[in-house]
């Protein structure tokens, strides 16, 4: 998948109501970034892109929650 394909998929299942909730999600990448082999190269990089991700929903969690 191109980054378009990517995008038009992320799209489609938010309005579609297929995205999962922000602490499914934050568990979701958990399990990604646990699995990474971070000897392979760019890995680490990898890591850190999901990590600031799940930063991104935790901070939205957490904005839900004072609502």
């Amino acid at each position: 998948m191109n980054r378009t394909d990517v995008l038009i998929a992320i799209a489609e299942l938010a309005r579609t109501g297929g995205g999962a909730e922000p602490e499914d999600a934050i568990s979701q990448l958990a399990i990604i970034i646990d699995g990474l082999e971070l000897s392979n190269s760019g890995s680490e990089h990898v890591m850190e892109m999901l990590l600031r991700i799940a930063a991104c929903l935790w901070n939205l969690q957490q904005e839900r929650m004072r609502l």
